[in-house]
């Protein structure tokens, strides 16, 4: 038996066409709402079978690892709100591995990212629920611990990044400041160089060095959208470091 397992908060647009593309092969689908301000829990429970469980959202890592142990099925499809799994993922079977890496196709403003680091972009989300924990200090960016081998998979998760430049960067902010914390928190420290260069490179790194320049002006927003994380993330840890 194979159980989504959907971290959510404030995604009433997006939680619907995620669920559906789920549903052909996850005989269990359970909704981690992290306190949603609008309808997001009313709208997933009006689709029969879904589970939803309310947890005040804290961190990623935390809200992953709640879903992944709350999982009846032997095996979990951890996905977010803003992803859909595709077709071909409906047809696979999991064997005896203990995880699987999925490519990532990352929609930007209605462009697929070929380049720049976002194709194939793979991360583990198909996994046997017992053999693997997801890390607490990696309270962004969340890394799963996988007690066995790991295979990949061709069948990629589309996922539909960002609605707007806003949003982009109202997300990017958050996850640099989260990750700012998190760093501060194992006693990592930023200088004046880490703010001026780490930006600059995370750019130039994905831009030139990978490419994205051949994705045109979206490569370029998204390469610069990763810089910008960086930016915060660097900002914030100096001023941590230096007035706390």
């Amino acid at each position: 038996m194979i159980s989504a397992t959907i971290i959510a908060q404030d995604e009433e647009r997006a939680i619907v066409p995620c669920i559906e593309s789920v549903s052909g092969f996850c005989e269990e689908i359970l909704v981690v709402d992290g306190g949603s301000k609008d309808r997001t829990r009313e709208v997933a429970s009006k689709i029969t079978g879904v589970r939803i469980l309310e947890r005040p959202f804290d961190d990623f890592a935390r809200q992953h690892e709640f879903a992944r142990s709350e999982a009846r099925g032997e095996w979990v499809f951890s996905i977010d709100a803003d992803e859909r799994a595709s077709p071909e993922l409906a047809q696979f079977t999991p064997g005896s591995h203990a995880a699987y890496s999925l490519p990532f196709k990352n929609h930007f403003r209605g462009v697929w990212l070929r380049h720049g680091g976002f194709w194939p972009d793979r991360h583990v989300r198909l996994f046997r629920r017992a053999a693997c924990r997801y890390d607490l200090s990696r309270t962004v960016h969340e890394k799963l611990v996988v007690d066995g081998p790991i295979a990949p998979l061709d069948a990629p998760i589309l996922h539909f990044t960002y609605e707007s430049l806003e949003d982009c960067l109202a997300k990017m902010t958050r996850y640099g400041l989260s990750a700012a914390e998190m760093l501060h928190g194992q006693g990592r420290r930023a200088t004046a160089l880490d703010v001026a260069v780490r930006p600059f490179w995370r750019f130039v790194r994905g831009y030139v060095f990978k490419a994205g320049f051949l994705d045109g002006a979206p490569g370029a927003a998204a390469a610069w959208a990763r810089a910008y994380e960086a930016y915060v993330k660097y900002a914030r840890l100096w001023e941590l470091s230096r007035f706390s």
